[in-house]
C-alpha cells in the first residue's frame, strides 16, 4: 500500500474518532460537567485520537523530506508520553474502570508513543519496512488503543443520578396506581 493512502485513511480514522468522542462528551454530562479529574480524562482520550490524527495529516505534507516528518514524528511522541506520564495519574484515581483505562495508557501507550520518538529520531536502516512504515505500524497500534480508553473510560463515567422525586410525585404515582 502506498504510504500516502494509508496515512490518509489513519488521518480519517483518528478525526472521525475524535468528534465521535467529542459526541460522546456532549452527550454525557458527567464526561463534560465532571470535577477536573473526569475533565482531563475526557482530554486524554482526545489525545489519543488528536495526536496520530495530527501525525498522519504531517506524513503526508512531505515524506520525501525526512528531517519534516522525523521532527513531526519526534515532537509529538514526547507530546504523548508526556500527556499521559501528566494526565494518566490522576485517571486512575476516579473509579475501576478509568484505573483500567490509566494502566492501558501508562502500560502501552506510553512505550509506543516513546517508541515514535525513538524511531523519528534514530536512523533505522536495513528493515524490511521504512521507518514512516514502521511509524505507520505505531500509529495504527494507538488508534487501537485509543479506541480501547475512549470505551473503557466512557463506561467508567458515572452514571447521571435519579431526579428526585417529592412527596407529591409519590402521591401522584399511588393515586394513578388505585
Amino acid at each position: 500500500m502506498d504510504v500516502g493512502q494509508f496515512y490518509a485513511a489513519v488521518a480519517g480514522i483518528n478525526f472521525t474518532l475524535l468528534g465521535l468522542w467529542w459526541v460522546a462528551v456532549t452527550e454525557r454530562r458527567q464526561l463534560r460537567e465532571g470535577g477536573p479529574r473526569v475533565r482531563r480524562m475526557a482530554y486524554t482520550v482526545s489525545l489519543q485520537f488528536l495526536i496520530p490524527g495530527a501525525l498522519s495529516l504531517l506524513a503526508q505534507v512531505a515524506p520525501n523530506v525526512p528531517a519534516f516528518w522525523r521532527t513531526a514524528f519526534a515532537l509529538a511522541g514526547l507530546l504523548g508520553a508526556v500527556s499521559v506520564l501528566m494526565l494518566s495519574p490522576a485517571v486512575a484515581r476516579e473509579n475501576e474502570m478509568t484505573r483500567r483505562g490509566a494502566r492501558l495508557l501508562r502500560f502501552l501507550s506510553l512505550p509506543v508513543y516513546l517508541l515514535i520518538a525513538v524511531v523519528a529520531l534514530l536512523p533505522f536502516e536495513g528493515l524490511p519496512l521504512t521507518p514512516l512504515q514502521i511509524e505507520g505500524v505505531m500509529l495504527a497500534v494507538l488508534v487501537l488503543l485509543g479506541a480501547q480508553t475512549a470505551w473503557t473510560v466512557g463506561l467508567a463515567a458515572p452514571a447521571e443520578p435519579e431526579p428526585a422525586t417529592t412527596a407529591a410525585d409519590d402521591h401522584r404515582v399511588t393515586q394513578s396506581v388505585h
